[in-house]
């Protein structure tokens, strides 16, 4: 079994990765410096620290086999607001993958993000260009340079980009668009709708990107050097909401301002992921979003033991 470190322990994906991982029998360190609040309590083994902060010394002494770093500040809209934000994705990429070289880590993977390719009406596969957007898609996109260089000067080192799709599910902050939509609608305050709902993305239940995910890491055969993790299929803003509304038939809509230089679609190809590792998508949008309504009506009923629901 490896040795796994997770940066972003804390995170939505973290730790149900960190979760899996160790079901699997892995050895698995979490850090995290819990600067995002979660709707999980942090595991009990999880270390917290800044990515920044990990020396050479730190990754010699756990002698990893796998490092996987979700650490970011990942918000599009903050990212023009706050500048430094871009400055620290892109500084904890730098200062990880340098530790990992210095300390002969030989597996990197990195939460890469389909905002590197910005707008695009042709279908996104892992060969299709950069065109970011935001400063946190500029950020993303140099990780992987970054990603280059050392690999460049470290021939051992294989580092890897999962380069995510809007992936969601009950646990995920409530700034993002599902449980945005889901906790106002049970509050019964009118969602937000930025711009006429027409944008699109790729929404992949958190079930099923931790699932192959986790067959990505356990690969020993091959090494991608970025992988679409997606489920291949679009919905419009107005399709989430409708999916909302098919279990709260009061939802009300509020229409407002677009948001500054957004993307109007996403089309991913998750061809490499089905041909190598015959995924396919088992949870559907309605469904999975029946599954974040029914975690947050419980959390509403119960807000005292809010961090200990059973998914």
């Amino acid at each position: 079994m490896a040795r796994v470190l997770i940066t972003g322990a804390a995170g939505f994906i973290g730790h149900q990765l960190c979760s899996s991982l160790e079901a699997q029998g892995h050895r698995v360190v979490g850090v995290d410096n819990l600067s995002v609040p979660s709707l999980l309590p942090p595991r009990a083994t999880l270390i917290r620290e800044d990515v920044r902060a990990l020396t050479p010394d730190f990754f010699r002494r756990h002698r990893f086999d796998r490092v996987v770093h979700l650490a970011a500040k990942k918000s599009v809209s903050a990212s023009f607001r706050h500048l430094d934000h871009a400055v620290e994705n892109f500084e904890m990429s730098l200062r990880l993958l340098d530790a990992c070289a210095k300390a002969g880590v030989e597996r990197v993977f990195l939460a890469g993000s389909c905002e590197m390719y910005g707008d695009s009406a042709a279908e996104l596969d892992e060969r299709s260009p950069y065109r970011p957007r935001s400063p946190y898609a500029v950020s993303k996109v140099a990780g992987e340079h970054l990603a280059e260089v050392y690999m460049q000067c470290n021939p051992r080192m294989k580092v890897t980009s999962l380069r995510f799709f809007n992936i969601y599910g009950p646990t995920e902050g409530v700034d993002a668009v599902i449980p945005c939509f889901v906790t106002r609608a049970l509050r019964g305050e009118p969602i937000r709708i930025e711009g006429d709902g027409t944008q699109s993305r790729d929404f992949t239940y958190i079930d099923d990107a931790v699932r192959v995910i986790l067959s990505i890491l356990n690969d020993e055969a091959r090494q991608h050097r970025s992988i679409n993790i997606s489920s291949g299929q679009s919905h419009t803003v107005r399709e989430v909401a409708a999916a909302v509304r098919a279990f709260l038939p009061h939802l009300q809509v509020q229409h407002v301002p677009g948001r500054q230089n957004e993307i109007q679609s996403f089309p991913s190809s998750n061809d490499r992921i089905r041909e190598c590792y015959g995924f396919q998508p088992r949870t559907s949008l309605l469904e999975g979003v029946a599954k974040v309504i029914r975690f947050h009506q419980r959390a509403a009923r119960r807000p005292a033991a809010r961090l200990q629901l059973a998914l």
